[in-house]
């Protein structure tokens, strides 16, 4: 009777142990992962953190800065929620989709989450002798690569500044920044069309698009330019002028107090991370921005070029601030500054509908003449 009941515990146990269901709680037990995919954008998501327990990565989360830093085999890989570009070690990669934070909770793209990450950290099992050591020699990194494009000027994003609820500046006649760059961003988006070039428009009518929508409108449209339109002010009412700025810190105290007044638009950003990212540290900063700086400050020559035909001996030059809404462009950005809405001079010609199309023209003149030396040159240095 003992023997019968010990060979039918031991056949239950077999059963339950060659069962999908026992195999699958104890692969529950062992990696505690729920490796589901989402879509997000119409793109193949799994959450990071489900990814990293399943690869024994550790991570950690900085959310003042969205930062994500992965360790693992005493290698570090730090990201950047929404940016594609990412570091390992001292080099700069490139994820094909970039990482995205839905409710609260990080997603990795796919094809990194199933593939790259893994070989990431990966170190080979063969060693090399050094002294009377053994030490793991590691395994060539594999990253995702961007698909090559071509040395061509197809797409641009015209971002008219402020919108909505957020009016820009308001001169003492009460004429409106936001007013002025949307009347002024449609007739550069007519002019560049009839080039042959599409041309995407962050807002179209009188609405409120938040900062770090502006560039995710670029980078997901794959633009290969973006151009943001805003109409400059200041205290000192005797300065006037026009003036394009790329986005690097800071140089002199008026593009510091000019980055002040355009970045304030975060307070109108209810629930947003922005309002955390104006400090981010060196590494993150130098993510976003580092791979294009120089075809930015060539295509605002460009354009200072052309719109100084017009409105000099009022051209300012190309100039550098910290814009908020600048940072995570993937392509050559500028910021263009039409006037200084606070001289009555340059407010009084802002309401000339003639003088708006001159500086459209401009600017069309100089993205088109940028556009044309880029391809004649396939991007210029490279």
């Amino acid at each position: 009777m003992k023997k019968l009941l010990f060979i039918s515990v031991l056949s239950l146990l077999i059963a339950l142990i060659t069962s999908p269901v026992f195999a699958y709680l104890i692969k529950g037990m062992e990696e505690e992962v729920d490796t589901t995919e989402v879509k997000i954008n119409g793109r193949h998501y799994i959450l990071l953190v489900d990814t990293c327990k399943a690869s024994g990565i550790e991570w950690e989360w900085d959310s003042i800065s969205r930062k994500i830093v992965l360790r693992k085999n005493g290698r570090e890989a730090v990201f950047l929620v929404g940016s594609k570009y990412y570091y390992v070690g001292e080099e700069i990669k490139k994820l094909t989709e970039p990482m995205l934070m839905e409710n609260g909770s990080i997603y990795a793209p796919l094809q990194f989450a199933k593939y790259t990450i893994k070989r990431l950290f990966e170190l080979e099992k063969k060693t090399r002798i050094s002294g009377t050591e053994a030490i793991p020699e590691r395994k060539a990194i594999e990253v995702e690569r961007p698909s090559e494009k071509g040395y061509k000027i197809k797409t641009v994003v015209i971002d008219p500044g402020h919108g909505g609820k957020d009016p820009g500046a308001i001169s003492r006649a009460g004429l409106r920044e936001k007013d002025i760059v949307l009347d002024v961003s449609r007739r550069i988006k007519q002019e560049l069309e009839k080039n042959g070039i599409e041309v995407i428009m962050t807002r179209d009518s009188d609405r409120f698009i938040p900062l770090s929508e502006r560039t995710r409108i670029a980078n997901r449209s794959d633009a290969d330019l973006f151009v943001s339109i805003h109409v400059n002010a200041n205290r000192a009412r005797w300065l006037r002028g026009f003036e394009v700025y790329y986005l690097s810190e800071a140089t002199d105290d008026n593009a510091r107090a000019l980055a002040t007044a355009e970045n304030s638009v975060l307070k109108y950003e209810e629930n947003s991370f922005a309002k955390h990212t104006k400090d981010l540290d060196a590494i993150v900063w130098d993510l976003t921005f580092t791979e294009n700086r120089e075809e930015s400050i060539e295509l605002a020559g460009f354009i200072c070029q052309e719109v100084g035909r017009i409105t000099w001996p009022w051209e300012n030059g190309v100039k550098r601030a910290r814009f908020y809404v600048l940072k995570g462009a993937e392509m050559p950005a500028v910021l263009v500054e039409l006037s200084y809405i606070s001289n009555r001079w340059d407010e009084k010609n802002l309401k000339d509908n003639y003088y708006r199309q001159d500086l459209a023209g401009g600017i069309t003149r100089g993205i088109i003449g940028y556009k044309c030396e880029y391809e004649r040159a396939n991007g210029f240095s490279r």
